[in-house]
């Protein structure tokens, strides 16, 4: 059997991303895609021509682009899911001013006074730069270290 058909998820799971991505973000399916599992929580995206053709090889990896973290009741999505998935969203986006997001961008919480709570889809100057978590009026980051700028001196 081959690492591809081992990492897909079972389709009843599979609907249930959509799902909470649709409830969560307004993110509606897309066609063409498929949901692979890395690891326990990590899904992982791929086309469906890129699936039928690796899953006639022995071996294929790590495969597709990290998307997000699932739990039953929530989707986080990673810094590209959001990027990818993000254009198709309706619900759960905040725009950050200048000064925000340079401190977000560094991985820290910033203030953000809104009545949504809960994931988000982080935008500034119209241009989506990941996902954060928005509860009692601070919006936390969850910028890898490795995709934090570096201070400039």
């Amino acid at each position: 059997m081959s690492q591809t058909k081992s990492l897909t998820i079972d389709l009843e799971r599979e609907a249930h991303v959509w799902q909470l991505l649709n409830q969560q973000f307004g993110i509606p399916r897309l066609p063409g895609y498929r949901f692979l599992k890395s690891g326990r929580k990590r899904i992982r995206l791929i086309s469906d021509s890129a699936f039928d053709l690796l899953s006639r090889l022995p071996y294929t990896g790590t495969t597709g682009l990290y998307v997000g973290e699932y739990s039953p009741n929530a989707f986080r999505l990673s810094m590209d899911g959001a990027q990818l998935l993000g254009p198709h969203a309706t619900k759960q986006i905040v725009e950050l001013n200048d000064d925000q997001v340079e401190t977000w961008l560094q991985g820290e919480s910033v203030n953000y006074e809104d009545v949504q709570r809960g994931y988000v889809i982080v935008v500034h100057n119209n241009t989506i730069i990941g996902c954060g978590s928005l509860s009692q009026g601070k919006l936390r980051s969850f910028v890898p270290k490795i995709r934090r700028p570096k201070p400039t001196d």
